[in-house]
């Protein structure tokens, strides 16, 4: 005796299985960002342009405010000429300098904002102890590199990612995908 998955909308249908007991679906797959930006609204573009003054110095700073884990699951990044780019989460202290930034909403029919303290500048100052999560180099002025970690970056509230240059002097264009959700 088998078992037979039934739907649950009384519609009479039961799941079909081949040859090799396997289940016969027709799927449409989506990312849980897409999902998130789609169902909830809660999906952002954060990017920033700016020239470094100097070697080591953080251009961007960006602290989850909201009780909701945040997701920073892309990137996308170019430099004028050679340059290194280096992320790092977990640093403290207080930012001295730098601009605000805005996080775009990536749902054009969403109202919301993200919860978030952005910032980005020439040099960034009274931040340290953070670790380094990601390195890349980027060849001078070349196209766009994107990078999606696989597992992403996990922003708890209160916690912060920033971004600091190796060299600085050099100008550099960052676009974050961050989005807001929990487990689940």
């Amino acid at each position: 005796m088998g078992l037979e998955i039934v739907g649950g909308t009384g519609n009479g249908y039961a799941a079909a299985v081949d040859s090799e007991n396997r289940l016969v679906v027709a799927a449409t797959m989506q990312t849980r960002e897409h999902e998130v930006c789609h169902h909830n609204g809660q999906s952002y573009s954060f990017g920033v342009d700016v020239t470094p003054t100097g070697a080591g110095d953080c251009f961007l700073y960006l602290k989850n405010d909201s009780d909701t884990d945040m997701i920073v699951s892309e990137f996308m990044l170019r430099a004028a000429a050679d340059e290194t780019i280096q992320f790092k989460l977990g640093d403290s202290g207080t930012p001295i300098g730098g601009t605000t930034g805005t996080p775009v909403n990536r749902n054009a029919g969403s109202g919301n904002e993200a919860d978030a303290t952005a910032l980005y500048g020439v040099d960034i100052t009274g931040l340290s102890g953070g670790n380094n999560v990601m390195g890349m180099f980027l060849k001078g002025g070349e196209t766009s590199v994107r990078v999606a970690p696989l597992s992403g970056f996990i922003v708890p509230k209160n916690k912060v990612i920033t971004g600091y240059v190796a060299t600085g002097g050099i100008a550099v264009t960052i676009g974050m995908g961050i989005s807001y959700h929990d487990v689940g």
